[in-house]
């Protein structure tokens, strides 16, 4: 098992700094999210190397360098399922305002989330009071991370859901990326909640499954993210007929229309008169 999770794993690094050269030589639509994506697997890739230094030689505490790397790549999944939503909603403009503003609530919404459905019994134990700052802020913030990782899991799918129903039109890349995206952050968070609520016989199970399927996402990519991809365009959406389609291009540039007038309407009433 541990040979096995150790060429995943080495697999996985490879695969990673390839996809990243390629998706630098991308350029055109939605190429905003690739580079955002491309800090994400830099990090990432930078925080193996960084644990395996601290492994070999303690220079800096394992805690730290754990917790300044976690704490970035949160950081870059709320920024790739902002930069996704810009990049599908780009021609909605209504729409896309109106998510963000959602993404704005959302995302506080699920750390006290997270917060309030966390096991008590770290915080009620007689000895809670007796632990290191640490350990305390440790906890706290592996809480709030978990709740803000799920939150961006669930963002994805919504999108992905939004580009499957409806005859959107985008490049055939980032459409490839988006279904992609939201494979690896719900297998990346899945297993990772996994992880914390398993056994430890089960964690090396665990870790072969993660970088399995992280493989199989990396080669998607590498396979389907095309130059050629960057100038066509498709309609992923539900495959409608030709007037059905219609009629729901025209409910949704009727809803795009209606935010974009309620959000001016804001705007002016919260103007201050001179």
């Amino acid at each position: 098992m541990k040979f096995w999770t150790n060429v995943a794993q080495y697999a996985t690094e490879v695969l990673a700094l390839a996809l990243i050269f390629r998706l630098l030589l991308l350029r055109g639509g939605g190429s905003r999210v690739y580079r955002i994506f491309v800090g994400f697997l830099a990090v990432q890739s930078l925080g193996v190397l960084a644990y395996f230094v601290c492994a070999k030689w303690p220079l800096i505490d394992y805690q730290t360098v754990w917790f300044f790397f976690t704490a970035l790549l949160a950081i870059f999944s709320l920024w790739l399922a902002y930069s996704l939503a810009l990049a599908v909603l780009a021609e909605l403009p209504g729409i896309l305002r109106f998510s963000r503003r959602l993404l704005n609530i959302a995302f506080p919404v699920a750390v006290l989330i997270a917060f309030s459905t966390a096991k008590s019994e770290y915080w009620m134990t007689p000895s809670h009071s007796m632990r290191p700052l640490t350990d305390q802020l440790i906890y706290a913030f592996v809480v709030a991370e978990k709740g803000l990782s799920m939150a961006a899991v669930i963002v994805l799918i919504v999108i992905l859901a939004f580009i499957l129903w409806f005859p959107v039109k985008m490049s055939k890349n980032l459409a490839v990326f988006s279904i992609g995206l939201v494979v690896y952050f719900a297998a990346k968070t899945a297993l990772k909640l996994l992880t914390i609520y398993s056994s430890v016989n089960a964690a090396p199970v665990i870790d072969l499954c993660v970088s399995g399927i992280l493989v199989l996402c990396f080669l998607y990519w590498m396979v389907f993210l095309t130059a050629e991809g960057q100038r066509a365009e498709v309609r992923v959406g539900h495959g409608w007929r030709p007037e059905e389609q219609e009629k729901l291009l025209g409910q949704l540039e009727a809803l795009n229309g209606a935010l974009m007038r309620s959000s001016q309407q804001l705007r002016s009433t919260t103007q201050l008169p001179l």
